[in-house]
């Protein structure tokens, strides 16, 4: 059974846990920022060309889905990444009409492997500070974090639509 103080330091832990996402969502946002200055894209084509490099190759219809871009969009986005060596358009095999969005792995680590190196080192450091199930209590909630924040950008992209 629960008491007052206990209910009290609860919400007080909540609350900063709260403020420490969304202080961790900016850093996110500005680490982005960040790393896309230093190659030269704009930080809209690098988390793009991470959702192709994480889902594997994908048709433009399907990046628009995951970006909320308009196809024409993405169109221009897939040319931009295409130029700088990223990307390249290939022949769907189950579907020769279809067009596929496949990363250049190759160039993009070569590129983008620098500027998370540090990163990767830091969190790598970070995670061995916690326990095998005090990690996998982390991954819980940031992978439920993220489901909820996919289903806020549905909702807000289909209150956008019907207005």
């Amino acid at each position: 059974m629960s008491t007052p103080a206990a209910d009290a330091d609860r919400a007080v832990t909540a609350a900063a846990l709260n403020e420490a996402m969304r202080a961790s969502s900016a850093l996110s946002v500005l680490l982005s920022q960040a790393i896309a200055d230093r190659v030269g894209i704009s930080p809209t084509d690098l988390e793009s060309l991470d959702l192709v490099i994480r889902h594997g190759p994908l048709t433009a219809g399907r990046l628009a889905e995951l970006t909320g871009l308009t196809t024409g969009a993405v169109t221009g986005l897939v040319d931009r990444l295409e130029r700088r060596g990223y990307v390249r358009r290939e022949a769907d095999p189950g579907d020769r009409r279809r067009v596929l969005v496949r990363a250049v792995a190759e160039r993009a680590e070569a590129d983008l492997g620098p500027p998370f190196a540090g990163l990767a080192a830091a969190m790598d450091e970070l995670a061995g500070r916690y326990s095998d199930v005090e990690l996998a209590v982390v991954l819980d909630f940031v992978e439920r974090a993220g489901a909820i924040a996919a289903e806020q950008i549905a909702r807000i992209r289909a209150e956008a639509g019907a207005a």
